[in-house]
């Protein structure tokens, strides 16, 4: 049967009388029988809104939809160009794209798509075609980055409604994100061990800051290191246990992260094996904690407010796991695999991609029911630092919901942007932090 000759138009289906409905009525009701798989009932009726309007962009783009269902891939484009010659929408040029990949069109499916997420870029369906598109033409790191994309706008749906708040009510979206996961921060059972690395430079004023935050709040740390572990003792504040990072991950592992990427990109790595082996906290050394760490869940993971575009969601800057986690011993060796044999060295490759690649991925609800929202430990995203060093008020507001628990301080965007923790003054919000920490009384 050919779709677009009129026969349908012109079955019982369709009153020869003039119609009363309006074009959104008429297109509500093709919706609904597209939903449902009534294919024959949606064209008739988009044929008998487009007879009063035969520019719907809507009606189009439904006509569109049904030639794809009945795999008419030429009708398909031709319904949705018509379409997105009267409104350019991303949904339209999804379905065109869509289109055009079953014409075998790859290079322009591949453009339609990206034309689409550029103009919206928060809805989880569009990335998710977006991402088979790329896996059928073999792209397959993209088409892994695209379902991240959509699985975190469909999981976390703060992240896109930020994008239209004020800044200052980011952390009233996240409210009934996982409200279930709050800090027991006043109850009296003994502190979780909380596992650091540092190594190859001597530890700064930032770290000092952090690790003292730890103990203060009654948590035993222990801060692993490729260095003299004798000399490093000595180097760090006092109740911090020096460690020798090769008992847990080998020195070779560590050359060679070094040699190929960077020092954040192998602290990735160690914090699963060390989680792994021995349960406890992972808290990087750039976070100043505001009150202990008590959370009912066996495992814990942070996320942050930027970086959904480079699949960059679930951090793993702050972590718990119990000794033996399955989970980190899967991240671990899924890190290796990635470091030695795919080789990929760029940052956040084994760290905030690969954490979300495998958070957002999984189907295992408790897991998912373990991921904090940003206002935990990140309510000051990292392209934010300058806030810590002023006395402005949009700071202090942002750390003053109560969830609030840490204070990610982000020190290498500090050092890229020339600013300094000894030079920041009292009443700024990192001069507040350092008074907190160093003069409790």
């Amino acid at each position: 049967m050919n779709y677009h000759d009129g026969t349908l138009a012109r079955t019982d289906e369709t009153s020869t009388e003039p119609s009363s409905l309006t074009r959104d009525e008429y297109y509500q009701i093709c919706l609904r029988h597209l939903k449902t798989g009534e294919l024959a009932q949606a064209e008739a009726r988009c044929r008998e809104g487009l007879a009063a309007d035969a520019n719907h962009a809507g009606l189009l783009h439904l006509m569109a939809g049904v030639s794809l269902l009945n795999g008419d891939f030429d009708a398909a484009i031709k319904w949705a160009g018509r379409a997105l010659t009267n409104e350019m929408k991303a949904t339209y040029l999804a379905t065109f794209g869509t289109a055009l990949q079953g014409k075998g069109l790859q290079e322009q499916a591949l453009e339609a798509f990206q034309r689409a997420v550029d103009l919206d870029p928060v809805d989880p369906s569009i990335w998710e075609n977006y991402g088979h598109a790329l896996s059928r033409a073999g792209h397959g790191n993209q088409a892994s980055l695209c379902f991240v994309i959509a699985r975190a706008y469909q999981k976390m749906p703060f992240l896109g409604e930020c994008r239209s708040a004020p800044r200052n009510g980011w952390n009233a979206l996240t409210a009934q994100f996982n409200a279930h996961l709050q800090n027991r921060s006043g109850s009296e059972e003994a502190r979780d061990l909380i596992h650091c690395f540092w190594s190859d430079t001597l530890p700064s004023e930032m770290s000092h800051l952090a690790l003292r935050s730890m103990i203060r709040q009654g948590h035993p740390v222990k801060l692993y290191t490729y260095d003299d572990v004798a000399t490093m003792q000595a180097l760090v504040p006092s109740g911090v246990l020096v460690a020798d990072a090769a008992s847990v991950v080998p020195r070779s592992t560590y050359h060679h992260a070094l040699v190929h990427s960077e020092i954040r990109y192998f602290s990735d790595i160690f914090r699963y094996a060390v989680l792994q082996e021995f349960g406890g906290w992972w808290l990087d050394t750039d976070i100043v904690l505001l009150k202990p760490l008590d959370f009912a869940s066996e495992h814990v993971f942070s996320t942050q407010w930027s970086g959904v575009e480079n699949g960059h969601v679930c951090v793993g800057g702050v972590m718990r796991a119990p000794k033996g986690s399955l989970h980190m011993a899967n991240l671990y060796a899924l890190a290796l695999q990635r470091l030695f044999s795919e080789r990929r060295v760029e940052y956040g490759a084994v760290g905030p991609l690969l954490l979300s690649e495998y958070l957002l991925g999984s189907d295992d609800q408790q897991l998912l029911s373990s991921i904090l929202p940003p206002t935990t430990f990140n309510a000051i995203d990292w392209h934010e630092v300058d806030l810590f060093a002023t006395e402005s008020r949009a700071g202090f507001e942002l750390l003053s919901d109560p969830r609030v628990t840490g204070v990610h301080l982000w020190e290498k965007t500090w050092a890229e942007r020339g600013l300094r923790l000894d030079a920041v003054s009292k009443q700024s919000v990192a001069g507040h932090l350092k008074k907190l920490v160093l003069e409790p009384n």
